[in-house]
């Protein structure tokens, strides 16, 4: 017994001396070992054995280089997706400065944000991959389409070759990889938990409780649940709820209406609907899809709802003349006072609706039918951020390192202070919102014409939300030689691409 006991001591005594001894080595550790311990102490205590974590391999060290990330435009809105200073309370500031004081600590770097002044990104960063300049910087968070313009340009570095970078993770946009990859093996963009507008770019539809309650509807969620949210039930609700308040006889913003919305409703509610402009077919190449026999149904039953004045109040169509901003002090200012039964917009939008005197709840776009299986979210290229790297950067494996870092430690630092904290306790005004955000964030789906806006065709959809279907056929028909022609040139870009 005495031996067991002098033995336990020994033990004791060896493991505070080792301690002690690491404490000691790192603290005088110059060579990035101790900011790996520090980064690792940035994340929660449980995260070893329930996040998984990009491959670092060990010894990796950059010697604190200055890792330059170029920064999209956000007009007169300060926020930032790649950097911030310091921790002031916020909650996506803070989360973003834990974010990259790990990867820092990580790989012994030291992350920075470019920024430009001229509004033109794409021509900008067509200057500098032209003049061979790889000082500017080395990667770029930007709007969806900038990174379209700059692919077409031959500008960018095709993802699915860069070293240590795995777009199978699930840190990346899973959905975006499958939809958008050129063959499975060319993205040259990508998003996912290293930035949170890809996340705001969704589409989510708002709904009035109070106006719910008065009227004795009940709340979808529990359809949403069942899978019974359906574009039959949604018309339902929207259809016959209008009413000319003022009684000025003329329907406008100072009435109160069944559905807000803009003239890319049929766009929006389409993806909704299961349905896309364009997709990649079995061979992993973009097809038009505008004639499909579902696509037409899908379109017709859309134009016949959107197209009524009567039922859907639609910004740009010409029912709100007098109105210079159609979404501020149109579609907005109607929800916000009361007088919108539902709109659709942006997950964006959420926050703008923090102080709004009636309770309204959240939802997922219905489905076209019961038949179909899954939710579908329409995502806006013109909201989303998405990263990409220029063929400028001065060392693609280093860059390709970084950003999965970056990525890999968003998962349980960006993402939850964006959807658990800001969106579903901060702003969503309920608990089944959030539930209903859960389902939006993990149904989105990309739509190819979206982004490369092929010969017009995608504007005919918009013609159908002011005006019906009747012309809708023929005039795909007449634009199918002009954005065939275009698509086939995407396609030659793509194959003259590495």
């Amino acid at each position: 017994m005495k031996n067991i006991k002098l033995i336990a001591l020994i033990i004791i005594v060896f493991i505070i001396f080792t301690a002690s001894a690491c404490s000691k080595n790192n603290s005088d550790n110059t060579n990035g070992a101790n900011e790996q311990s520090q980064a690792n102490n940035q994340v929660s205590s449980t995260e070893a054995t329930t996040v998984e974590r990009p491959d670092i391999p060990a010894g990796t060290n950059y010697n604190g280089y200055n890792f330059k990330i170029l920064a999209r435009h956000f007009g007169t809105d300060p926020v930032s997706e790649v950097y911030t200073e310091q921790e002031t309370g916020d909650t996506m500031n803070d989360a973003l400065y834990k974010r990259n004081n790990a990867v820092e600590g990580l790989l012994n770097i030291k992350i920075s944000q470019v920024t430009t002044t001229d509004t033109d990104l794409v021509t900008y960063v067509k200057k500098i991959v032209q003049a061979g300049d790889s000082s500017a910087f080395d990667a770029m968070c930007i709007q969806d389409w900038d990174n379209i313009g700059l692919l077409q340009a031959g500008s960018l570095v095709n993802l699915y070759t860069v070293p240590n970078m795995n777009l199978k993770k699930q840190w990346w946009d899973q959905k975006a990889v499958a939809d958008l990859s050129y063959k499975g093996d060319k993205l040259y963009a990508v998003n996912g938990d290293i930035c949170w507008y890809d996340k705001y770019s969704l589409m989510v539809v708002y709904f009035n409780k109070n106006l719910f309650d008065k009227n004795g509807l009940q709340y979808p969620y529990q359809d949403v649940l069942d899978g019974k949210w359906t574009l039959a039930e949604f018309s339902a609700l929207i259809k016959n709820f209008t009413k000319d308040v003022n009684g000025d006889g003329i329907l406008d913003q100072e009435d109160q209406w069944g559905m807000l919305e803009n003239v890319g409703a049929i766009q929006h509610f389409m993806i909704g609907s299961g349905e896309t402009v364009a997709s990649v077919n079995s061979d992993g190449v973009p097809v038009i899809n505008s004639l499909s026999d579902r696509q037409l149904s899908v379109v017709e039953a859309l134009g016949n709802l959107f197209s009524d004045k009567n039922n859907v109040l639609i910004a740009q169509s010409g029912q709100m003349p007098n109105v210079d901003d159609q979404w501020t002090d149109g579609l907005f200012y109607v929800f916000r006072n009361g007088r919108g039964l539902m709109m659709a917009e942006m997950v964006g939008t959420i926050p703008t609706f923090r102080d709004m005197e009636d309770d309204f709840g959240l939802l997922p776009q219905p489905k076209f039918d019961e038949t179909q299986p899954d939710y579908c979210t329409f995502t806006s290229g013109g909201w989303a951020s998405s990263y990409s790297i220029p063929i400028t950067s001065s060392d693609i494996s280093r860059t390709g390192m970084i950003l999965e870092t970056m990525a890999g430690y968003s998962s349980d630092t960006i993402i939850p202070a964006l959807i658990d904290v800001s969106l579903k306790s901060k702003f969503a005004r309920d608990e089944q919102s959030g539930k209903m955000l859960e389902i939006v964030f993990a149904t989105k789906k990309y739509d190819w014409c979206e982004r490369f806006q092929w010969g017009g065709i995608y504007d005919v959809y918009a013609n159908v939300t002011t005006n019906g279907f009747g012309n809708f056929t023929s005039s795909v028909e007449k634009l199918m030689p002009k954005t065939q022609a275009a698509l086939d040139k995407t396609i030659n870009i793509f194959e003259s691409l590495n």
